[in-house]
């Protein structure tokens, strides 16, 4: 048990050292006494690190003769390591006398053997001593597997045949396993202590890697280009042998300079040379000298062309030089590749738009390398002579009417014709429209033709040709009959009015149901008060067509840009659920307008309130509600526009003077009236229009004087 403890322990240091074939552990490192180098494990004794000054590197114990520098020293396998470390070896010592042996020995783990391969392991080895002391006998390396009962692989047991002299020795063996220990031990003659030091490079192996040349599939490539590139990586034939890498070179000598892996999947002109290099020892070639060679050669090369004249087809005004009725179809464009067209022979400037040339004269074609930005040639012969004649810009063609006939859209009560959509209108040319097909009669304006059939054309816009001589684009318009008024649903509460039944805000229509007589009623007349020409006879009816009429009002259609211009009005009335209805009993209708338009609603005693803007007031219903919401009302610099009363935002009441305000002349107005005791009048001082001016308008009208109220309009 004790024994396989012991085993196992040594084949875990031993691996924790390991060295990868053909690699080796190098004997070099920092000069010491009873160590051993970097990856060695001390098997018995107590070795050093020495140097030609003396052992363990110690000038105080000198060697007895002259020590030549190790060979890795001198053949440059040294050369990269940290100066401390040079010249220096593995010195192993024999103490054989019989009461004290003391016997050095040390091994090293190597692995990644080819089982069944031969190798040859070379290493320098030279006998000296020290004062008082001898050189070793001999040095053995005894190379065995790594399993808890070693077998040997192979021994060489070297003599000690002169001393201070590097001899270079060869250990031929074949591996039957993959990870092998290499034991090196000393040994002196009886009743001696002997020396002997041992150099070993990193690679120790000679090469394994077979000696042919590589194979390629091809060996000749060429381009269009100098700076023309090509990937190597894809020709090898021969198939890379183990522990083996392809590798590219500038020169056909191993020595030579490695490409780079971006060059090697990009190489520009020139010559390479593939080798095979043995992944563990770097210095180690398949061959010396490559035969394996890649060339990439550049072949200046012409565009090709079809023709070495272009002239524009009417009505093109242009000429396309990528077409193959210039260029020569098969001369394909490769990856990364344009032709480029220019005025000159050796692309000077900015290239041409080859797709549209319109300027008469030589034009000459490169290809171009889009991703070397280079050229396929310095001085081109591929010359085009383009001759670009004048043409109507009009064309030839029939204007391509998108439909045959069109129908008015009202309230327009004419047709557009320039709305008729067109797919082939040419550049440089209008669309024009005749009462003939013969363009004879023109339509003095085609935005606003009537019934009938009119003929489409194209004209040039600088000579004045026209497409055709007989045009077959013809285009019948229908004109059908419009309304030509726009309803407007209009709605509006007056604050001294407002009341509510049964929780709906409502208006007393007082004024119209007011007794004046044993059998006589209602104070309202039956012409408008605002002089707008109106009259209803049937006011005083609450059966009349309009029904429940609280008052007469007065509606403006304004100009939404500048409110001060008054593009409609009339006076209407107010039933008493805010709905304005003209002398007919329906909803008054305005006359279209093509602009923005806002509404204005006037009142004899309440202050005149100002709607938002309206885009569309053109054809159809327009609705309007302002007893909603306080925003209905448009505002300018003003207090607020409208009251809440009973649930719904109305008119304020005051304005007796209707000049936009809430002012002393109303008061002093307000004031006679009260105090003359006014009843049963049609009085503008009836501010809550019960027919009479009391206590209860004397409060409405301090509210509202007190407010400040105006109107917004009082701007216009």
């Amino acid at each position: 048990m004790k024994r396989i403890i012991f085993y196992t322990l040594i084949f875990l240091i031993a691996l924790a050292a390991e060295t990868h074939a053909q690699s080796f552990q190098p004997t070099w490192d920092f000069t010491c006494m009873g160590c051993k180098p970097a990856g060695y494990s001390i098997v018995s004794g107590s070795p050093a690190i020495s140097n030609p000054v003396g052992l363990g590197g110690n000038p105080q114990t000198p060697w007895q003769a002259i020590m030549p520098s190790p060979p890795s020293f001198l053949n440059g396998s040294q050369a990269d390591i940290e100066d401390s470390k040079k010249k220096t070896f593995l010195t192993l010592k024999h103490n054989n006398f019989p009461n004290s042996n003391h016997q050095d020995a040390v091994r090293v783990l190597v692995s990644k053997f080819v089982p069944g391969k031969q190798y040859n392991f070379r290493f320098g080895v030279l006998f000296s001593k020290i004062a008082a002391t001898n050189s070793a006998k001999s040095l053995t390396l005894t190379i065995t597997t790594i399993d808890l009962v070693p077998q040997v692989v192979k021994t060489l047991t070297i003599g000690n045949l002169g001393e201070n002299y590097w001899s270079n020795n060869i250990l031929s063996f074949t591996p039957n396993t993959s990870a092998l220990f290499f034991t090196f031990s000393a040994e002196a003659n009886s009743n001696t202590l002997g020396y002997v030091n041992l150099d070993i490079p990193q690679y120790a192996f000679d090469c394994v890697i077979p000696n042919t040349q590589v194979q390629l599939f091809h060996s000749n490539s060429t381009t269009r280009y100098p700076c023309g590139r090509t990937g190597l990586d894809g020709l090898e034939k021969s198939i890379t042998p183990p522990n083996g890498s392809l590798i590219w070179k500038k020169g056909s000598g191993a020595g030579a300079e490695d490409l780079t892996a971006n060059l090697i999947s990009a190489a520009p002109v020139g010559e390479y040379y593939a080798f095979y290099r043995d992944g563990t020892m770097p210095s180690c070639y398949n061959v010396q000298t490559s035969t394996a060679k890649a060339v990439l050669s550049y072949v200046e090369t012409q565009v090709l062309l079809s023709n070495n004249t272009a002239t524009n087809s009417c009505p093109e005004s242009s000429v396309n030089l990528e077409t193959s009725l210039v260029v020569d179809p098969n001369q394909n464009l490769e990856l990364n590749e344009e032709r480029r067209w220019f005025k000159n022979n050796n692309h000077q400037g900015a290239p041409e738009n080859a797709n549209a040339i319109s300027v008469s004269g030589d034009y000459y074609a490169f290809f171009y390398n889009k991703k070397y930005n280079c050229y396929s040639t310095d001085l081109s012969t591929s010359k085009v002579t383009v001759t670009i004649k004048a043409c109507c810009a009009a064309g030839t063609a029939q204007v391509a009417l998108l439909r045959s006939g069109a129908v008015n859209s009202c309230p327009a009560t004419t047709v557009n014709l320039n709305n008729s959509t067109v797919n082939n209108q040419p550049q440089g040319a209008s669309l024009v429209w005749f009462k003939d097909a013969s363009h004879t009669v023109a339509v003095a304006d085609p935005t606003k033709a009537g019934a009938g059939s009119y003929y489409a054309f194209y004209k040039d816009n600088v000579t004045g040709c026209f497409n055709t001589d007989l045009s077959t684009s013809k285009l019948t318009v229908t004109i059908n009959a419009c309304e030509t008024k726009v309803n407007l649903n209009l709605k509006v509460f007056l604050q001294g009015a407002t009341t509510q039944e049964n929780g709906v805000a409502t208006m007393r229509n007082d004024l119209q149901v007011y007794q004046t007589g044993p059998s006589t009623f209602g104070l309202l007349p039956t012409q408008d008060p605002y002089g707008g020409g109106a009259a209803y006879p049937e006011i005083k009816s609450t059966f009349s067509k309009v029904g429940n009429v609280v008052d007469w009002v007065k509606v403006e259609i304004r100009s939404m840009q500048d409110p001060s211009i008054i593009l409609e009005s009339k006076s209407l009335l107010l039933r008493v659920d805010g709905t304005v209805l003209d002398v007919d009993g329906f909803a008054p209708k305005f006359n279209p307008q093509f602009g923005g338009v806002r509404i204005a609603v006037k009142h004899r005693n309440h202050l005149a309130v100002l709607g938002l803007g309206i885009v569309s007031f053109n054809a159809g219903t327009v609705n309007y509600d302002f007893s909603t919401s306080l925003s209905k009302a448009y505002n300018v610099g003003a207090p607020a526009q409208m009251v809440l009363t009973s649930g719904v935002w109305c008119m304020p009441m005051g304005d007796v003077q209707q000049d936009y305000a809430v002012d002393n002349v109303d008061y002093a107005i307000f004031d006679n009236s009260f105090n003359n005791g006014e009843f049963g009048t049609y009085s503008n001082q009836d501010l809550n229009l019960d027919g009479l001016v009391d206590n209860v308008d004397y409060s409405f009208f301090d509210f509202s004087f007190n407010s400040g109220f105006f109107s917004t309009l009082i701007n216009y």
